[in-house]
């Protein structure tokens, strides 16, 4: 039964985790660049699973190739409109001003 969690939450935290930290810190990526993170990180970790590769836990490669993938998408794709750039210089002010 652990197992099966561990896994579950691999692939939890491999679609999702490199989605919500980049989106909290980088005002670059954009909407196809966390779709494909999403994809790429569950892909990785369903695929791994399956020939378990040095014996690595899923999570490491998932979320390392995730984010790999957002990067690499949103640089390819459009860039974020002004809104979102706003919206996310916005929230960056206020966490500024909320740190000091």
């Amino acid at each position: 039964m652990l197992g099966l969690v561990s896994y579950a939450w691999a692939g939890f935290g491999a679609a999702f985790g490199p989605v919500v930290l980049l989106s909290v810190v980088w005002s670059g990526m954009t909407r196809n660049g966390a779709l494909a993170g999403m994809l790429i990180g569950a892909a990785t970790v369903i695929i791994w699973k399956q020939y378990a590769w040095f014996g690595l836990y899923e999570i490491i490669p998932g979320f390392i190739f995730a984010t790999i993938g957002i990067f690499v998408f949103s640089m390819v794709g459009n860039r974020p409109t002004e809104k979102m750039l706003s919206r996310f210089n916005t929230a960056e002010k206020e966490f500024q001003s909320v740190k000091e």
